[in-house]
This record gives structure tokens, C-alpha cells and sequence, in this order.
């Protein structure tokens, strides 16, 4: 006899099951071809972008040879971690090549010199031993499996390009119409957008800047929006910006670095007007650079002790700023605007802002390049050619179903060639507004001023400021508290002790710091890091004492 309840009740749970499936939407999954030449590309970039030029690559590249390509998208984290990721292969294979190919011992010499090795390093005499592995690997065709890497800061394209890890494209000699002042120049606002020995290219632009929430901080009863990294370090927003480690994210690392740089440039105008002159001398110039620098980890001190969290995720603060979790953040402009974009179509709010601070940075090359070893080189430098083509770039900044434009999402970034930019492609693109070839004027940056300083920048900040974190906000807390209550005399003596930095000067950096890091002596090195920690959580410490009437 059947069971009417229980057909029924079967019934409707094979109902609610099969629902998803009959009314899921049509996706557009790429299946691989199976006789098809496959490029492997590691990137930090979002399934969005790789969506779109894969699609976008394919229909080229069918155009241009009458054939099919695969397209095998690598994702290792942040650029760091991408970074430690390309060396340890690097060095597993170029041990093989050593052993096997050309019968030589492995020892901890051979891995020092392997690990140290740069292009600088051609130069030196054949017999050292750092010699002999480097031409060894400069001139072999030693892989990591991957064939390209595309996107990322400057920094670690340029270090990886000094290791032999990247190769010249040859597309500065193949297409020499691509890269001029009309199409892709050498600099823009001091910046290199590619690479003069063409190993890397920028394939687009990339702001630094400020997100944050309207509605949140309104809320808040805050009556300012911040539009300058200095507003970043203002009391009102003490616990409630959302940052991330910069020694993991390079765009983190990049937006500090262009603070600095505008604080050196606001000490270089400040002395260039009080001695009445168009250029300071190279002796003034250093003053200029070192007082600067002093002054941009003073302000990166206060934004760290505004922190609510460090995170190595970039995404995280888009996220807990448009849901209101934090006020504002540091981000790179594309995940500012896709954001602000999201909302806006989604549910028709405009809450969500991103700003670059006023000349407070330049548009820097989110760089591409091809690895050492690659055995797809023609197909790699097609894709290259393919990103920094007109094709390619209209991709970036023009609306779905545009000529030429996306097939499935908007991506906001901003295009590296010029061209782009003319008026005939205005009503295409997203952003018709924003153009960084003019804005860029706005600031101009000077590589070498903070080239020696950038490198073990996001180190400093991370052992005196984010690992003595919990002590540094509660000494700014016991501060702020001591303004408020009139107690300004406490406040600046304990604000004077905690911004004390003084062994973090240039100075001290090249002369003490500098030479322990390049030791590669694990030892002296973790005894420096707790050396610097140690120290500034004393002086939070006593700082706090101090705001709080203790001392």
C-alpha cells in the first residue's frame, strides 16, 4: 500500500533539489582544446580580467593564425608569495641543470651564489664562483613551467628581470610603433612603464588611493571624507581603517612608497621657497630626502595606529569598507571603482568612494613579462602584443557590448595606451573622465629618492609599527584621550615619545640595518627584527604612561 505523505514529501524534496538546476543561468565555461597550443600565465588578477582576455586572446589569435590556444591561468597569492614561488622553482631545476647537465656539486656555496645572483653580477670576474652560476643560468634555458607573468608591482618584475628569471620579448626591436610618446611612452610623471632592455611592459595603469564609506562615517558623526593620506592619520579615524600588510601586497607597499615620496616633495618645495631658488643643490637635495622620509613613516605610523586589522587579503578592505565594517582603506584603484560600480548596479547605492589623493601619487605600469625557459616563446610574446594592442587595451576601461569592449564584465582599469584616450572613444569607455596623462602632471616621482629606501621600507613599518601594533594604538588611544580632556602638554610629551624614529633614519637604515639583511645571517637578521620590535614597544609603552599620567 502506498505511502501518499511520503510520495509527496519525496516528491517535493527532489523539487527543491533540482530547482538550481533547472533555472541555473547559462554560463560560458571555457573548455579546453585538446590539440591546441596552451599558454600558462601566473597572475594576481581577478577571474574577471582572466575571463575577458581569455576570450579576447582566443579571438585574436584565431584571427591573426587561423588557430586555436588554450590559455592556463596560475593564481600563487599576492606578489611576495608569487615571488618565493618562481625562486624555489627556479632553484630546484637550475639544481638539475647543475648535477646532470653539467656535472657539478651542490653545496651551500653554489646555493648562496645561485640565490644572490643578478645581472650586475655578469661583470664580475669568470673564476668567482657567484659568476660562473650566474652566466650559467643567464645564458641557459633554465624554466619554472610557467611561460608568463602578468601582473604585479614594478618592484618585483624589475627584481625578477635582475635575476635572469625574465627575457626580452624582442617586441621593442619587432614593433618599435607600439612604444613612443603618441602610443606608450618610456615615463609618465617619472614612472618607467616598460622595461628598456624589454623584458617586462606595462599592460595598464594603476592608481594608488583611498576607500571609504559615506554613509558609514556620516554615521559616525565624522563631517570630512578623507581626500589626502594625511586625513589618514587623523584621530577620527583611530580603529577604523582597514589595511594590508605591506610587506605582502606590493600595491600596499606602492601606495606607502608615494606618500613618502610626496612628503620629500612637500620638504623639497618648502626649502626651495624659503631659499628663494628654482633647484637645491645635491647636498640640500639629501637633507630634503632624509627629512622626507622621517616625516612619511611618521604619518604611516599614525595610519597604522589607526588600524583596526592587517590582512594579507588586497580584497578584504574593499569588502569591510562597502559593508560599513571599516571606515576607510588603501587600495589599488581597479578594485576601488569595480566596487563602486557593483553597488551602484546592484542596488543603486553610491556609498562606497575611491579617491586618489591629490597629488599624493602617480599611475604606475602593472607590468607583464615573459619567464626564462618558456616553451611557448612565440605564443607568449603574442599574448603580450595582444595586451598592448588597441584590441587588447579597449578591454580594459570600455562598457559590455562595446565595439570592441568586454563580452561579459566591465573591468574599470585604466588603459596604458595612449590612444585610448582620444575623443572618438569616449562614449565607449567606463571612466571617460579620467585620463592619466593629464592628471599625472600633478605629481612627479622621483625613483631615486626612495630606490635605495624602497626595498626594505614595508620590513621597517612591519617590525616597528604592525608587530608593535597592540601597544601603538593603545599609547595613540591614551593620547587622543589626553587631547580631549585639554591635557595638551601630556599629549605632545607622550606623542614625542612614541614618534620617536630616530633609528630609522637613512643614516642608520644604510649603516646598521642594511648591511644585517644583506648578511643572509638568519641569526643576526631575527635579532635585529626583535631589536626594533622590542624597542618601539617600549617606547609605546612609556608613551602610554605618559598620556595617562603614570610618569
Amino acid at each position: 500500500m502506498f505511502d501518499f505523505k511520503k510520495i509527496v514529501i519525496v516528491l517535493l524534496v527532489a523539487l527543491v533539489i533540482s530547482l538550481p538546476l533547472i533555472f541555473r543561468e547559462k554560463t560560458n565555461t571555457i573548455v579546453p582544446i585538446s590539440n591546441a597550443e596552451t599558454l600558462t600565465i601566473m597572475t594576481p588578477h581577478n577571474e574577471t580580467l582572466r575571463g575577458e582576455y581569455t576570450i579576447g586572446f582566443k579571438n585574436w589569435y584565431r584571427a591573426k593564425t587561423g588557430k586555436e590556444v588554450n590559455i592556463d591561468w596560475r593564481y600563487q597569492g599576492g606578489g611576495r608569495d608569487a615571488a618565493r614561488y618562481i625562486e624555489t622553482t627556479y632553484a630546484n631545476n637550475f639544481r638539475l641543470h647543475w648535477t646532470n647537465k653539467l656535472h657539478r656539486e651542490w653545496d651551500s656555496d653554489v646555493i648562496a651564489a645561485f640565490a644572490s645572483r643578478s645581472e650586475k653580477k655578469l661583470s664580475l670576474p669568470e673564476h668567482t664562483l657567484e659568476a660562473k652560476v650566474t652566466h650559467e643560468f643567464f645564458k641557459s634555458n633554465v624554466g619554472c613551467g610557467i611561460d608568463i607573468l602578468f601582473g604585479g608591482g614594478v618592484y618585483e618584475f624589475e627584481a625578477q628581470a635582475s635575476k635572469g628569471n625574465l627575457i626580452s620579448s624582442d617586441l621593442l626591436v619587432e614593433h618599435p610603433e607600439m612604444f613612443s610618446e603618441d602610443t606608450i611612452p618610456e615615463f609618465l610623471s617619472g614612472n618607467r612603464l616598460w622595461d628598456r632592455h624589454g623584458r617586462w611592459f606595462g599592460g595598464s595603469l594603476s592608481g594608488f588611493g583611498i576607500i571609504y564609506n559615506s554613509e558609514a562615517i556620516e554615521a559616525e558623526g565624522i563631517s570630512f571624507f578623507p581626500k589626502t593620506w594625511m586625513d589618514l592619520g587623523r584621530p577620527e579615524f583611530f580603529k577604523k581603517i582597514a589595511i594590508v600588510d605591506p610587506t605582502r601586497s606590493s600595491s600596499t607597499h606602492k601606495a606607502l612608497i608615494m606618500l613618502i615620496q610626496q612628503q620629500m616633495q612637500i620638504c623639497y618645495d618648502d626649502l626651495k621657497h624659503r631659499l628663494g631658488v628654482n633647484k637645491l643643490s645635491n647636498k640640500d637635495e639629501e637633507k630634503i630626502i632624509a627629512e622626507g622620509w622621517i616625516n612619511g613613516l611618521r604619518l604611516i605610523q599614525k595610519i597604522v595606529a589607526n588600524g583596526r586589522y592587517f590582512t594579507e587579503s588586497t580584497t578584504r578592505p574593499v569588502i569591510d569598507v562597502s559593508a560599513g565594517n571599516c571606515l576607510v582603506g588603501i587600495t589599488v584603484d581597479f578594485y576601488g571603482f569595480a566596487e563602486a560600480k557593483h553597488l551602484e548596479e546592484r542596488n543603486g547605492s553610491n556609498r562606497f568612494k575611491f579617491v586618489m589623493p591629490c597629488a599624493g601619487g602617480a599611475p604606475s605600469p602593472d607590468p607583464i613579462g615573459i619567464f626564462r625557459g618558456t616553451e611557448h616563446l612565440a605564443l607568449a610574446k603574442d599574448f603580450i602584443q595582444f595586451i598592448l594592442s588597441l584590441d587588447g587595451q579597449k578591454l580594459l576601461d570600455f562598457n559590455l557590448h562595446t565595439p570592441g569592449g568586454p563580452k561579459k564584465s566591465t573591468m574599470r582599469r585604466m588603459p596604458i595606451l595612449k590612444t585610448i584616450y582620444e575623443p572618438q572613444y569616449s562614449q565607449y569607455r567606463c571612466s571617460p573622465e579620467i585620463n592619466p596623462y593629464k592628471f599625472a602632471t600633478l605629481f612627479v616621482a622621483h625613483e631615486d629618492w626612495t630606490s635605495k629606501l624602497s626595498n626594505i621600507m614595508g620590513s621597517l613599518v612591519k617590525l616597528a609599527f604592525v608587530d608593535a601594533h597592540y601597544e601603538l594604538s593603545d599609547a595613540m588611544q591614551s593620547i587622543i584621550r589626553a587631547r580631549r580632556e585639554g591635557r595638551e602638554e601630556d599629549a605632545e610629551r607622550a606623542y614625542q615619545v612614541l614618534s620617536d624614529i630616530e633609528d630609522l633614519t637613512s643614516d642608520n637604515i644604510f649603516s646598521n640595518i642594511v648591511p644585517v639583511f644583506a648578511s643572509k645571517d638568519i641569526l643576526k637578521i631575527a635579532h635585529l627584527q626583535n631589536k626594533i620590535t622590542e624597542k618601539h614597544r617600549k617606547q609605546y609603552l612609556r608613551a602610554k604612561k605618559i598620556a595617562d599620567r603614570l610618569l
